[in-house]
């Protein structure tokens, strides 16, 4: 395994989605611009925990890792005992580092997000139902709650709603990967919805579980949290296009597992421009 291998064991992509949601936060909470140092250490922070969940990921699945086609380049590291040494590492580093500059309920939110993903998802869940994915997604909102709180109150609505558009959005995501990947869960028995349902009803439940999600996405007009008719208007075509994405999957004829990787690709698109909509509504022209 090359040097590049190695860094794609810790999920870099991963910690940069999680860190744009922190960020998103801050921004959203900051109300004192002599605060904004504190965003460097929530990111490095953050990026450790990130890191060492993805690598205790890798550490509890490296069983399954050289079965499957998508996964199987990790099985060819023998970290050894570095592996978990590695994780209790990162991890330590990242909760002194938020203790030390930040402050406890972000290290309580940072800290709850490598418990949720290394055991609540990968040993609890990802083995043993098909729920998996729907429960451990809240793995993915911790890093909305430790930016407000990094700068701002312990938990808010605003925070709440960040974290609660984070949930929603994983399963989408995650399935309609696994859609493509569907063979290699059946595989080593992970019974991902898509490894274990037929394709109509997991596509239908990807369209509820989609509508549901754009559906809440406008919710903060309902719930009193002040966000300005920017963020409407800019979020309509963003929603539009995954919906059209997911829809498209109904249909019967063509590539479906092409389709379904185009639909993975329009739910990072969504979630990337949200939280770029909501920095965007930070600024003062």
């Amino acid at each position: 395994m090359n040097f590049t291998d190695k860094i794609k064991l810790a999920k870099p992509g991963i910690a940069v989605l999680l860190d744009l949601v922190a960020v998103t936060t801050f921004l959203l909470g900051l109300k004192n611009i002599s605060l904004l140092w504190k965003v460097f250490p929530l990111l490095i922070s953050g990026t450790m925990a990130s890191f060492a969940s993805s690598l205790a990921n890798n550490y509890f699945d490296r069983d399954i890792d050289g079965k499957m086609e998508r996964t199987k380049w990790r099985a060819s590291f023998k970290g050894g005992i570095y592996l978990p040494l590695s994780v209790i590492s990162l991890l330590a580093f990242s909760l002194v580092i938020s203790m030390v500059f930040l402050n406890l309920f972000t290290t309580i939110w940072i800290l709850g997000g490598f418990l949720s993903y290394s055991f609540l998802y990968t040993v609890a869940l990802k083995r043993r139902t098909s729920w998996n994915i729907v429960i451990g997604g809240i793995a993915g909102s911790f890093p909305a709650l430790a930016g407000w709180s990094s700068v701002n109150t312990p938990i808010s609505p605003v925070s709440i709603f960040v974290a609660a558009m984070v949930f929603l959005w994983t399963p989408t995501h995650f399935w309609t990967l696994a859609m493509k990947y569907k063979d290699d869960y059946r595989k080593v028995g992970i019974p991902m919805l898509p490894s274990i349902r037929e394709e109509k009803f997991v596509v239908n439940v990807i369209l509820v579980n989609t509508v549901v999600l754009v559906a809440f996405s406008f919710l903060p007009v309902f719930l009193r949290i002040q966000f300005p008719v920017l963020y409407y208007i800019l979020l309509i075509p963003a929603s539009i296009y995954l919906l059209a994405r997911v829809t498209f999957l109904l249909l019967p004829r063509g590539n479906r597992a092409a389709r379904s990787f185009k639909a993975f690709l329009a739910s990072n698109y969504y979630l990337s421009i949200f939280l770029a909509i909501l920095i965007l509504t930070t600024l003062r022209f």
